[in-house]
């Protein structure tokens, strides 16, 4: 092309851009019982069904008297050219209420059913019951203008043309679903789209491809109210929509968007279960809980879609997960990104949506055989593991039943300083059915989250950490408390209370009037049927899911997850050596000892726990630096046998228990807090005074007739005692002491006095 010709060019795209038609009053929802639009240009076209205008279309000669639902779109003409297609979607109330089963020109069957025998029959109209009823009238109209309202304007034929031909074939109608006949799967259509009004008064118009989205919700037999997804690329518009759908300080630029249906524990679900806990939330909580506790989750924004100026229900758009979003929230470059994701066509299968599954494999390997005792570090660049532990803990409070066979996304940022695979919460729709439900124990095999959990919780580390963090979210105040749980649920009740009438005009009805499998519905109602699920969580589920849940964990990760502050010694069982003598300046020898070591293990009358069963006077741990011996477990009868001086002979002993009753019990810790003075202090088991210079620990050993299992052992140097003594008296301030009443600027992990009680800081 020559300079000539390419700023001719530049000049006749930018002509037919500035010559776009302009319409006189805003696109919008209506009260009115009528609106004049005029439009201004020099040789407009336009059509009002929603079809493209060409030169051949209706020529504007004065303004458009419009009584009711219209969609007004138009180009000009300039010579042989055309501007780009102007489109204005015009909502009536009054057309919605009386919104009709038979539209003209729109066919009354869509697709095959896949499944079972049959052609879907067709449902465009609101319910008359509910539109004829005055009060609920009044409430559906209201609700409209809850929301934005997005428009998806396209050629009929695009959405239900009965050709089965990839060019020309409607996708309505060829659904593409993952099993039966794929015929539409992948089929894009252009299309105007429109985000307007709402109480962020969105104002958007721009063009995109459609497609259909999800797996089964394809079917026509089990859901009749599809998803889409809108895809921004030059062959249909901009390449990118530069939008902030999701408001202020949230990504603004998109590849692709999806304007997700609700179609587990919907209305129009096959399964009456699912019907009679229409909530519209559950997915949406899901994601907004993730942003909340991890902050990273895939944004949602509800909106009343419209087909061609028809309205279709309560849906909410949500990022798509790709190169973009993971260049938005995660930084670096979209050639940076990787996305992997279960692909439900051909059956489920593990599958890089961007990017490569190299890292990914990398990952699932190296969790598959990580060892018990390995640091976690390890893992560090090839998954994000704090954030896993929060993916998880979400899931199995939810007790989320599909998934994760499919239903979830993983991402990562490649680079020197990735932090790893993040999952995402995605489709989370079948949650929050039964308070008892446990999830924990679920293993779908090492590639998916639930695998690669089972696989972490044989490390210790993890299994620390995850116990930690679910004390910490399913505390009563914790992000998975009763309360934090509720006002996210509430916010999103708030936003679609009044939205939710017209969702259940058009849809409330369709398993009891058109198609009735698998089983016969009811006209289901906002007042008859989501508020009574509503009443059933706020009354039967949030008040003790959170107590239910960790008391299952506490069950399922038999751990101690305690942590102890950095100058802590872990009393081990390579402390113990044969001794050259017994007084305070005997060395270990070079023999090889056979400790009895039965940590985490349940040890009933007469066993040992730690040390030797025969308590030799050569045989010991030489503890006498330290100034406290610190044991967490459970049960009773623990005694602690000490400075056995001759063979045979004398030793000293204290028998601790693991409860509140006993002298040594630390509330606060949750652990017998032994002073190793009162070891060199006691009589001896002869009942003998006599002091000594030294702690030697010949052995740990339970009572006959008792049970007690140790969990966790340390030893506390003087510089961390734990004597508080004088230290409440002068705490009572707000600041942070250390455990010798020393005042803290600036604490690091480690236990610490505040307002007079220990606070442990992690």
């Amino acid at each position: 092309m020559t300079r000539a010709n390419t700023i001719f060019a530049f000049l006749l795209a930018t002509l037919m851009a500035e010559a776009q038609p302009k319409f006189s009053k805003p696109h919008g929802l209506y009260s009115d019982r009528s609106i004049t639009v005029a439009i201004e240009g020099t040789d407009v076209h336009y059509t009002l069904d929603g079809s493209t205008p060409t030169a051949a279309s209706q020529r504007y000669t004065e303004p458009l008297h419009l009584e009711q639902s219209t969609v007004v779109r138009a180009v000009e003409v300039i010579g042989d050219s055309l501007s780009p297609v102007a489109t204005a979607t015009y909502i009536f109330t009054s057309s919605v209420l009386a919104q009709p089963d038979n539209p003209k020109g729109y066919p009354d069957t869509w697709g095959e059913y896949t499944q079972i025998w049959g052609t879907a029959i067709a449902d465009y109209g609101m319910d008359p019951e509910m539109t004829g009823n005055r009060q609920l009238a009044q409430k559906i109209v209201k609700g409209l203008s809850d929301l934005p309202i997005l428009s998806i304007v396209t050629d009929r034929d695009n959405l239900f043309s009965h050709e089965p031909d990839e060019e020309t074939g409607g996708i309505y109608i060829f659904t593409g679903p993952p099993v039966g006949d794929a015929t539409g799967h992948g089929w894009t259509r252009p299309a105007s789209i429109e985000l307007i009004g709402g109480p962020q008064k969105h104002d958007l118009s721009t063009t995109c491809g459609l497609r259909l989205h999800g797996g089964h919700g394809r079917l026509a037999e089990k859901n009749p109210k599809h998803s889409f997804r809108l895809v921004f690329k030059e062959k249909y518009g901009p390449k990118t929509l530069q939008y902030p759908v999701f408001g202020s300080g949230e990504p603004s630029k998109f590849d692709q968007l999806v304007v997700r249906c609700h179609f587990g524990n919907a209305w129009q679900h096959w399964s009456e279960s699912n019907r009679t806990k229409a909530q519209y939330s559950r997915d949406v909580w899901a994601r907004r809980m993730q942003r909340r506790i991890s902050g990273l989750g895939i944004n949602a924004l509800y909106v009343h879609l419209f087909l061609n100026g028809m309205y279709w229900g309560l849906y909410n758009m949500a990022e798509r997960v790709d190169e973009q979003f993971g260049k938005d929230h995660l930084g670096g470059k979209k050639s940076d990104i990787d996305v992997i994701k279960i692909e439900e066509d051909g059956g489920n299968h593990i599958e890089a949506a961007e990017g490569t599954l190299d890292a990914w494999e990398q990952m699932v390997s190296a969790v598959a055989g990580f060892p018990s005792d390995a640091p976690l570090q390890q893992l560090d660049s090839l998954l994000d593991i704090d954030a896993f532990i929060d993916y998880m803990l979400i899931n199995q409070y939810g007790g989320n039943t599909d998934w994760d066979h499919h239903n979830w996304y993983a991402i990562r940022r490649r680079g020197d300083d990735s932090q790893g695979f993040r999952f995402l919460c995605w489709d989370t729709e079948i949650i929050f059915e039964s308070a008892r439900e446990n999830v924990l124990s679920k293993n779908n095999g090492n590639a998916f989250p639930t695998g690669i959990f089972q696989n972490l919780l044989r490390n210790d580390d993890f299994a620390r950490r995850y116990l930690r963090r679910a004390k910490e979210l399913l505390a009563k105040d914790g992000l998975l408390g009763e309360q934090s749980v509720v006002e996210v649920w509430d916010s999103l009740y708030n936003t679609i209370s009044g939205a939710i009438y017209a969702e259940a005009a058009r849809w409330g009805d369709y398993r009891r009037d058109v198609h009735q499998w698998q089983s016969r519905g009811q006209l289901y109602t906002v007042d008859n049927h989501y508020m009574a699920e509503r009443q059933r969580l706020l009354t039967e589920y949030f008040p003790v899911r959170t107590d239910n849940v960790l008391g299952y964990i506490m069950n399922y990760v038999d751990i101690d997850d305690f942590e102890a502050p950095d100058d802590w010694t872990k009393f081990t069982a390579s402390m113990f050596h044969e001794w050259n003598g017994t007084g305070a300046n005997a060395q270990p020898t070079a023999t090889t000892v056979n400790t009895e070591w039965n940590l985490n293990n349940n040890v009933g009358g007469g066993g040992t726990v730690a040390g030797f069963s025969s308590v030799s006077y050569k045989l010991f741990a030489d503890v006498s630096q330290y100034d406290k011996l610190v044991l967490r477990g459970t049960g009773s009868g623990l005694r602690i046998l000490a400075n056995r001086l001759t063979d045979h002979g004398p030793y000293k002993q204290i028998i601790v228990s693991f409860n509140s009753s006993d002298p040594y019990w630390d509330t606060a810790l949750q652990a017998v807090v032994l002073p190793l003075a009162d070891l060199k202090t006691a009589p001896t088991n002869e009942g003998r005074a006599r002091n000594d210079s030294f702690v030697h620990i010949n052995a740990m050993k339970v009572n006959s007739g008792s049970n007690a299992n140790v969990t966790a052992a340390y030893l506390v140097p003087s510089a961390g005692t734990l004597d508080v003594a004088g230290v409440k008296s002068k705490s009572a301030d707000g600041k942070f002491y250390n455990l010798s009443g020393q005042l803290v600027d600036r604490p690091s992990k480690g236990i610490y006095i505040v307002n007079g009680r220990k606070v442990v800081v992690r």
